[in-house]
């Protein structure tokens, strides 16, 4: 952990954090560097400072006390905290490890003085950060959040919602079942704690976690969620990139979509929202509109997944795909999922295959009509951005690329169960797009527009 420069080609950003006063932010990358960015003017931001980690960054936040310092978490299972000031190189001041898992979060409490690290196995270790001192930790927190006044809220690996007072005791105040929840934040009165769903919607209870009110962001299923500094929107992230801001009634305020914006890490600094991102920097947002302030990052959205199929298309709606002819009222519904499609394929106007989220189906349609002769679900380690099919109808290979940097493969036969999911490969920038060169080569795109071909070998691996 030593202070670094930055490499010829930035890596993806992982995580974004602003200082309480808007006017720094901090993002950290896939390749270990931290940046922190002087945001008065947020369409022009200065790098006042860098320094580098020896593993991926995934998490940072300021603390609420001490403005100069900077909680950082790493794939290497530390912690670790920094001073962080304008005129002089950054000080390491504290490493907390022995974690058995990547920390993928870092939250202070507002004394200051513990930290909470949340970590990828679906714990947080609880820690007096500057005497350096393990105080134990919650079970099955996924995802936490803490209020303005002490209050932390934590996300399960089931979706069991919990609310505790650590001051007090480590005992839940509050727990309830909320199974398709992935991630949660406190309104900035600490009132009302906001859950978002892999379905699009959000939830909105009391600290007691009663109940008051059901949002709708839209279909694609919730990364990520924070509040606007005012407290009278909240924004949400999802999977494919689309960010919105509802308003607490459940209008809609804006959306943008951008495949760029990775949307793992969302953070406000007053009017600002800065997202994490794909692309190399931070993308910045005006809160209150939209509008992007970042120039040059954004790509445009992903058409409607569609494609032909046979005398007609092959087109996801919604939860479902549907075969037959271009007008959609005349098409035969072949695939339903429980959340929305966001990729199809099919191969030689036989063999379909859709993901939503983890699932990934794969089915084989009679040659003369629209039934299904045989269908397998797959389940993905990560929620799938993209899919293809190689092979023939008889042998088939499913590819499916994570909305992050992973390619797996499975291998149907249709006599037997599928065998996989084997990891093909893993791309530095993310994966923008898959797309079949023929039944036995497909290239994949990463989002800075490196390509690389993959082909089947003898063995039926796929191989680049």
């Amino acid at each position: 952990m030593t202070p670094g420069t930055s490499s010829a080609q930035a890596a993806p950003v992982s995580c974004v954090a602003f200082r309480a006063d808007g006017r720094r932010l901090a993002s950290g990358t896939e390749g270990g560097q931290v940046t922190v960015r002087e945001t008065s003017d947020p369409s022009r931001p200065v790098a006042m400072t860098e320094f580098a980690h020896r593993s991926a960054v995934l998490a940072a936040a300021w603390n609420p006390g001490a403005s100069d310092l900077l909680a950082i978490g790493s794939a290497d299972g530390t912690a670790a905290v920094w001073r962080v000031v304008d005129d002089r190189p950054p000080h390491l001041m504290k490493v907390l490890g022995g974690h058995p898992a990547a920390v993928t979060g870092v939250s202070w409490m507002p004394d200051g003085q513990h930290l909470l690290c949340q970590l990828a196995d679906g714990r947080a270790a609880v820690w007096r950060a500057f005497a350096e001192t393990y105080l134990g930790e919650l079970d099955d927190c996924v995802r936490l959040d803490v209020s303005s006044t002490g209050l932390v809220a934590t996300v399960g690996v089931n979706g069991f919602v919990a609310v505790r007072d650590l001051a007090q005791d480590r005992s839940p105040l509050a727990g309830r079942a909320a199974p398709a929840v992935e991630a949660c934040a406190w309104s900035p009165d600490a009132t009302t704690l906001a859950l978002a769903r892999r379905d699009g919607a959000v939830e909105l209870r009391n600290a007691h976690l009663d109940p008051i009110r059901t949002l709708r962001a839209g279909d694609a299923p919730l990364r990520s969620i924070t509040w606007s500094a005012d407290g009278r929107h909240v924004l949400t992230g999802a999977y494919d990139g689309t960010v919105t801001a509802l308003d607490t009634a459940g209008r809609p305020h804006w959306r943008l979509t951008d495949p760029t914006i990775r949307s793992r890490s969302l953070a406000v600094g007053g009017p600002v929202l800065a997202t994490a991102t794909f692309a190399g920097r931070p993308y910045l947002l005006d809160a209150t509109s939209g509008t992007p302030l970042t120039a040059g990052l954004s790509l445009p959205a992903l058409p409607a997944p569609t494609r032909p199929f046979r005398d007609g298309v092959l087109a996801a709606e919604g939860r479902v795909v549907t075969a037959g002819p271009p007008h959609a009222g005349d098409r035969t519904v072949v695939v339903e999922h429980d959340l929305r499609v966001g990729a199809i394929d099919s191969l030689a106007d036989r063999v379909i295959v859709s993901a939503a989220h983890h699932a990934v189906r794969v089915a084989r349609l009679d040659p003369a009509g629209y039934e299904v002769e045989r269908g397998i679900t797959l389940r993905a380690p990560e929620p799938v951005g993209t899919v293809a099919l190689l092979g023939t109808p008889e042998t088939t290979v499913v590819v499916a690329a994570s909305y992050e940097f992973r390619l797996y493969s499975w291998t149907v036969d249709w006599t037997g169960p599928p065998i996989g999911p084997g990891v093909v490969g893993e791309f530095g920038a993310g994966i923008a797009a898959l797309q079949r060169l023929d039944e036995q080569r497909l290239t994949a795109t990463d989002h800075r527009g490196e390509l690389v071909i993959l082909a089947l070998g003898a063995d039926g691996a796929l191989n680049n």
